[in-house]
């Protein structure tokens, strides 16, 4: 049964809950109204003080019983409780919080995450720690508990968070996943490292290497072969939708600002006009050099030049090569007995192509019709 003593920062945490999850000493879990945890607390090894949706509290893992006093040598606030095991005297540090953090505040959760990361290093707690649930200590049996009935704002941690933990953010690696499971946290900084890499060789073997380097940091490593697997098919399967950091935008429009609904409304109806342009302008400029590579393969296979022969060869409609007849008969003339350099055609199928462009015609021929062997 649990007691009422003078745990007033327990009763206010726990009063936050409508239902609590338990879990239970045969194995199972169950979401419990408060009062009947309170009542039946010690048929329960763990609670989960920390939800999907806030954090309740710091919690920390101690595997090794001669650090379990480690807060009061490097100066912490006394923990609100002190969990151990009666068996062997590993234990969790609690730090009740005055004000939960919601996770919907992502730079208050950045702070939080920060202190619990450096906390981690502090106490050499346990690294890969999800910092959900928590041993139950209202179950007396089974646990030794030590209470100090004060809890605490994040800015009573401020000064013990540790420059290195900002160091993840800094290499683009992830806030530091304390919230999360070992599991999960190799899943999220792999799969982020899989996105800049989908497009190079050895994908999978990467990404494997990439896996055993995180997985040498958790104080026990777990299997990574699933994970590896499935962060590789997803980006096989899209490897050509992610984008390169480096990009830039294309049409180089400036951020409207300074301008009423109406001359918003014109400048946006400016802007897709010209983005139309210059995407049909591309189009036309790829339906060309389709249409080029078509021709020489006609002419060195010596069959004639039929819109039937350019449509099957360049993959087109005969409808298409149709409205490209211009651009057709500009490839096929004749100068000083050979077909036109690709340099002569391209100045006068400027003529032809509608739209300004920000790479000129002739570099997209070179590119796209040299690299392929044609003259």
């Amino acid at each position: 049964m649990y007691e009422y003593l003078t745990r007033n920062e327990i009763d206010k945490t726990l009063s936050r809950f409508n239902k609590i999850r338990a879990y239970h000493i045969k194995g199972y879990n169950n979401l419990l109204p408060i009062k009947v945890f309170k009542k039946y607390a010690h048929n329960y090894l763990q609670i989960q003080l920390n939800t999907n949706f806030h954090f309740n509290a710091i919690i920390m893992d101690i595997d090794d019983p001669k650090l379990i006093a480690m807060w009061d040598e490097k100066g912490l606030p006394t923990p609100t409780i002190q969990v151990l095991n009666k068996d062997n005297d590993k234990g969790h540090l609690i730090w009740l919080l005055n004000t939960p953090v919601y996770k919907e505040h992502k730079h208050v959760v950045d702070y939080y995450k920060a202190i619990v990361g450096s906390l981690k290093e502090l106490l050499q707690a346990d690294i890969a720690y999800q910092n959900h649930q928590t041993k139950n200590f209202l179950n007396t049996k089974l646990y030794r508990v030590f209470y100090n009935d004060v809890a605490y704002d994040l800015g009573d941690f401020k000064r013990f968070i540790l420059k290195n933990v900002q160091y993840f953010r800094e290499n683009n690696h992830l806030s530091y996943l304390a919230s999360y499971s070992r599991h999960i946290y190799l899943f999220e900084v792999l799969r982020r490292y899989g996105y800049c890499v989908a497009k190079e060789e050895n994908l999978k073997s990467k990404l494997t290497k990439q896996a055993e380097q995180i997985n040498q940091t958790f104080s026990n490593p777990i299997k990574t072969k699933y994970i590896v697997k499935s962060i590789h098919i997803f980006c096989q399967k899209n490897r050509d939708n992610f984008r390169s950091k480096n990009s830039k935008k294309v049409m180089n429009f400036k951020k409207i600002s300074g301008l009423s609904s109406v001359e918003f409304q014109k400048e946006v109806k400016r802007r897709q006009s010209l983005s139309a342009k210059r995407t049909i302008a591309i189009k036309k400029q790829r339906t060309a050099v389709k249409i080029k590579i078509a021709i020489d393969i006609l002419i060195r296979k010596k069959k004639s030049l039929t819109i039937e022969n350019l449509a099957k060869y360049a993959k087109l409609s005969t409808s298409t090569i149709r409205r490209y007849i211009k651009i057709i008969q500009l490839f096929t003339q004749k100068s000083t007995g050979f077909i036109r350099s690709i340099r002569l055609i391209v100045q006068r199928a400027k003529q032809i192509c509608t739209g300004e462009l920000n790479e000129p015609i002739l570099l997209f021929y070179q590119k796209n019709v040299f690299k392929n062997g044609f003259t």
